[in-house]
């Protein structure tokens, strides 16, 4: 199979709890390895006050976090006007609730009308680029790290890129008589010190942050460095 795209891969967002350098760190991703095509691996939007577990509740309510949310993500469609997003569970929050409460679908709006997207935005269960599949990994069960990285691509039969595991980031190869592929799972940019996140609080790993880049089906995984006051250090490495 002839390659030919370079892919850039915008890891979970989950605005408006986004590290605050996010957006300035993905242009610099960009100028430096200048896409032809650009995925967003999911979760883009938090939807905190719909999740299924409890919500903070000195947070904002579901309105006020969707119009901060909105403001947040039109810097980004003016930089990214044509983007390839696949489907996740933070986004799918309201289908889930007016699902679980019998809703039908006539009376919900779709994921460009709700997030305001611009027409170059597109959303799929997943998207396969140059053999490579794009999914968010919200379906892949438990496991940690390579475990996670090699059964994604093993079960898919073919090399694939997800986010959802935020503590974790990364390329793992596998190979079969057939085939030599990966999984890569490409990190985050969220303000894990949000109370959006107060549920890992207590948890040893923190987020890694970093996206992802594809190069004629060659991974390469961009960590954002953070200096000590947390911000990012302004410049790529490696």
């Amino acid at each position: 199979m002839k390659r030919k795209e370079t892919v850039l891969v915008i890891p979970d967002l989950q605005i408006p709890f986004e590290h605050k350098d996010a957006l300035n760190f993905i242009l610099a991703v960009e100028e430096s390895y200048e896409p032809t095509r650009v995925v967003c691996i999911g979760d883009e939007v938090d939807m905190h006050a719909l999740s299924d577990y409890d919500s903070d509740p000195d947070g904002w309510s579901a309105g006020t976090e969707m119009r901060k949310a909105l403001k947040h993500l039109r810097p980004w469609y003016y930089h990214f006007p044509e983007v390839e997003a696949v489907i996740s569970n933070h986004t799918a929050r309201p289908f889930r609730r007016a699902y679980k409460y019998g809703i039908p679908s006539h009376f919900l709006k779709d994921y460009s009308e709700f997030m305001e997207a611009p027409e170059g935005w597109s959303w799929e269960d997943h998207v396969i680029i140059d053999g490579v599949r794009y999914e968010h990994g919200h379906n892949l069960g438990g496991g940690y790290g390579k475990t996670v990285a090699t059964r994604v691509a093993q079960k898919n039969g073919r090399s694939t890129v997800f986010g959802h595991f935020h503590a974790n980031a990364g390329i793992h190869y596998v190979s079969t008589p057939e085939a030599l592929m990966f999984g890569f799972n490409v990190g985050c940019l969220i303000d894990w010190k949000s109370y959006a996140f107060n549920y890992a609080k207590g948890a040893k790993e923190r987020p890694i942050l970093g996206c992802g880049v594809v190069t004629r089906g060659v991974p390469t995984f961009v960590p954002m460095l953070l200096n000590k006051k947390g911000r990012w250090v302004g410049e790529l490495v490696g």
